[in-house]
């Protein structure tokens, strides 16, 4: 009992010595919430669930079948919600968008000054139509008829993420860096991004069963079918952040990125093969992918218009704040290269132990990362772990990092029969 003890002091002494005083948050000690989910209703293609425990509660639905009647039976099953945020994302679009677009080409700032973010909207569903496959304007179609909401409406709110990228976290640990070294990966995403509007009024768990393809499943908002953070039955885990030091050509014609990374979990088996579908495509915007699976474990991708550049722990550079450490590769939420110190040292002083209740309860709370959500992906257990920001109320909401986890079981959600 004593060895046991100081074992565990020795490990908190460690951690203690090695985090960087410019980690600024608290570890997060709420419990994990793993409450039953509570069936809502049911339609021809679609189930509705929600988690129990969680205000506002998660969504969790499952669609069924061809892209038009898996968003069919998301308009059906979320018509009320649906109903009740596509107003407030446009009142949030003309309100808010507008102030944070300094990344984007002066061409098109200049043009939404004049415009309006409804028209650099349209342009951007112009200028990537061509380059979508028609199966995601089914999907939106099947959303549409499925709620009652105007068509072109649904279009423009998918435009959101060509406009906007977001800051962003992310990690992969496996192998000498886990406490689980049985070759499995724990994966983060940490979204940092809007807090202000109304998307996380509604969070949504989309859990995808095609009839071409593999099941997969999307942490989003209800109404919202890109993925921007989302895991596989392959498995395959998926995360993004913006590359704001891209310093290449700028592209707005082509696929969009959050088309794509769906693109890469219903179809792409690992992500060999998902590594091939960005290199293949015609990119737009600049950002930093993230890709995991327990065999290839994890890469990180810098995406851009002219070329792709891929990572893994042993490639990636090793710069001040940002030590490299074997089976572990990660980019912080900042602007890269980063010289910012706390997520490096939040990992290198739990090396070798990591795992997810690490990732949650330590790395998103102290490096204060995915305030809008996150999640974790135990591949080894076939779990998601997600976390969402409260209501942002009268000026103020908790972040997602400081607020309650939930466990999914992705095995017997992949698995449900309708």
């Amino acid at each position: 009992m004593i060895s046991s003890i100081l074992v565990v002091l020795g490990f908190f002494i460690l951690g203690i010595s090695c985090v960087d005083p410019s980690c600024t948050g608290k570890p997060n000690t709420l419990p994990i919430n793993e409450n039953a989910l509570q069936f809502v209703s049911q339609v021809a293609n679609g189930r509705l669930y929600t988690t129990q425990g969680i205000d506002p509660p998660i969504s969790i639905i499952h669609v069924y079948g061809t892209a038009y009647e898996m968003g069919f039976a998301q308009g059906q099953l979320l018509k009320p919600i649906v109903d009740d945020i596509v107003p407030e994302v446009e009142k949030y679009l003309e309100a808010q968008v507008e102030q944070s677009l300094e990344f984007l080409p002066e061409w098109l700032q200049e043009y939404i000054a004049e415009e309006g973010v409804d028209a650099a909207l349209d342009l951007t569903y112009y200028a990537t139509r061509d380059y979508t496959p028609s199966y995601f304007f089914d999907e939106i179609k099947g959303l549409s008829d499925g709620s009652g909401i105007d068509y072109q409406t649904l279009i423009d709110i998918h435009m959101l993420p060509e406009l906007t990228q977001a800051a962003c976290s992310m990690v992969g640990a496996w192998g000498e860096a886990i406490k689980n070294t049985t070759g499995t990966l724990y994966q983060l995403r940490a979204l940092d991004w809007s807090t202000n509007g109304p998307f996380q009024q509604y969070p949504a768990v989309i859990v995808y069963h095609p009839t071409d393809g593999h099941p997969f499943a999307i942490l989003s908002f209800a109404g919202f079918i890109g993925a921007i953070t989302g895991f596989s039955s392959s498995p395959v885990g998926v995360c993004e952040k913006v590359w704001l030091s891209y310093s290449g050509e700028q592209n707005r014609f082509g696929y969009p990125w959050h088309f794509l990374l769906r693109d890469i979990l219903q179809f792409d088996n690992d992500i060999t093969t998902a590594l091939n579908r960005i290199s293949n495509a015609r990119r737009t915007c600049s950002i930093h992918v993230g890709l995991g699976d327990p065999v290839n474990k994890f890469r990180v991708v810098e995406y851009g218009y002219e070329n792709v550049t891929i990572y893994n722990d042993l490639t990636y550079p090793e710069y001040p704040g940002h030590p490299k450490m074997a089976n572990l590769l990660y980019v912080n939420k900042h602007k890269q290269p980063s010289n910012e110190p706390c997520l490096g040292s939040l990992l290198q002083a739990q090396y070798g132990a990591i795992d997810s209740n690490y990732l949650m309860q330590h790395v998103t709370a102290e490096h204060e990362t995915g305030d809008s959500h996150a999640a974790v992906y135990d591949f080894a257990q076939n779990l998601m772990y997600v976390v969402v920001a409260s209501p942002y109320v009268n000026g103020t909401y908790t972040p997602a990092y400081n607020r309650q986890w939930t466990k999914l079981d992705m095995t017997a959600l992949f698995n449900e029969k309708l």
